[in-house]
């Protein structure tokens, strides 16, 4: 089982799905968000695919990994076609499922086995890693929907069927926090 992350000595590596995708989902989440105030300053989580987590005083080696991965890979796939409900650190999230396609397995392989290599990656079991992009959960919330009311959300979605296709724009590695700014620490174009 893939431990819960560790706020305060983890970054994560991230996928950023190409526009038709995140707009589609994005709906789902501003109106859950809104009907409950989840995030009175609508700054929203913005939509991603966690694919690693590294730990925080090694973002140097891993920007330089990044840049030299990146140059090895085409065009990386991302397709999702239903949402589910998973549950991290006692807490439901709705999520849609994101498909395991070629690219995106070979990509996120080669750059997680770098980064194990190098000592960087913090996830120990990496087959179990499951790709979803998070629509809704209570991480970050100012306003968290009561867990009755979230577990029921998640359970009324699960299974329903959202077939969409994109590529992935940017690969980034992000703070563990919602303001814009502060997130980013390291981005990259993808072909």
């Amino acid at each position: 089982m893939i431990k819960a992350a560790d706020l305060e000595n983890e970054y994560f590596l991230v996928l950023i799905p190409g526009k038709e995708l995140v707009e589609t989902a994005s709906k789902v989440q501003k109106i859950v968000s809104e009907h409950y105030n989840l995030y009175p300053d609508q700054i929203y989580p913005q939509l991603h695919i966690t694919i690693d987590r590294i730990d925080k005083n090694k973002v140097a080696e891993a920007k330089e990994i990044l840049s030299n991965k990146i140059k090895e890979f085409g065009k990386i796939e991302i397709e999702v076609d239903r949402f589910s409900c998973i549950k991290f650190s006692d807490q439901h999230q709705l999520v849609l499922e994101v498909n395991e396609t070629e690219s995106l397995q070979n990509f996120s392989k080669a750059v997680h086995q770098t980064l194990i290599n190098n000592g960087i990656s913090t996830i120990e079991n990496y087959e179990e890693w499951m790709f979803h992009i998070t629509i809704i959960s209570n991480i970050f919330a100012e306003n968290p929907i009561p867990m009755d009311e979230l577990t029921e959300i998640c359970l009324f979605m699960e299974g329903m069927s959202r077939p969409l296709a994109a590529a992935a724009n940017k690969i980034e590695i992000w703070r563990p926090t919602l303001d814009p700014v502060e997130k980013i620490i390291a981005s990259f174009d993808l072909a």
